[in-house]
């Protein structure tokens, strides 16, 4: 469905209903916890894990249903690591003899290609998965207000799982 997020309830209740549509009581309110981490996760990922369940533990947003969401941006933030070391590799292929011949040396991210037509400047292949990669993890981030924007959006679970007093007063 294209259009903007929809708004959790809670931040409605506190930022105000401009649209005056009625609002839904009964959103589930999943248990504050640190989830588990998942077993098949990569090296680099399960490293990541602990850096952000402590992030988003001291920010008290973290639930036990966020481990899914929370093991893909581990992986993204893994997926972006390896694409960025994978440029201070040369890019190379061999050749029908077997011989490496390296098209662009260790560190650049352009190199020249020859054809009929002349020579074009190329962007190494790793360009655009650390571009995309790159989106996807400022995605994951702001979904977890772990961006300086996303953050202002954020409210944390800082009275663990209980109601609120004004809602037992009323």
């Amino acid at each position: 469905m294209a259009g903007r997020k929809r708004k959790p309830t809670n931040i409605k209740l506190v930022t105000g209903n401009p649209g005056r549509r009625p609002l839904k009581r009964s959103e589930p309110a999943p248990k504050t916890g640190k989830p588990s981490r998942p077993a098949h996760m990569s090296k680099r990922a399960k490293l990541a894990w602990p850096k952000f369940i402590k992030m988003l533990g001291d920010m008290d947003v973290l639930t036990l249903a966020d481990a899914a969401a929370l093991e893909a941006l581990c992986e993204t933030y893994a997926d972006l690591l390896e694409a960025r070391e994978s440029l201070s590799k040369p890019l190379s292929y061999f050749d029908k003899d077997g011989n490496e011949k390296i098209i662009c040396p260790a560190n650049e991210r352009t190199y020249l290609s020859w054809s009929q037509h002349g020579v074009m400047a190329r962007s190494r292949p790793e360009l655009a998965t650390i571009s995309d990669a790159h989106k996807r993890l400022m995605s994951a981030l702001a979904e977890f207000g772990l961006t300086p924007a996303a953050r202002s959006r954020v409210q944390a679970n800082t009275d663990g799982n209980k109601k609120d007093e004004l809602e037992d007063f009323f």
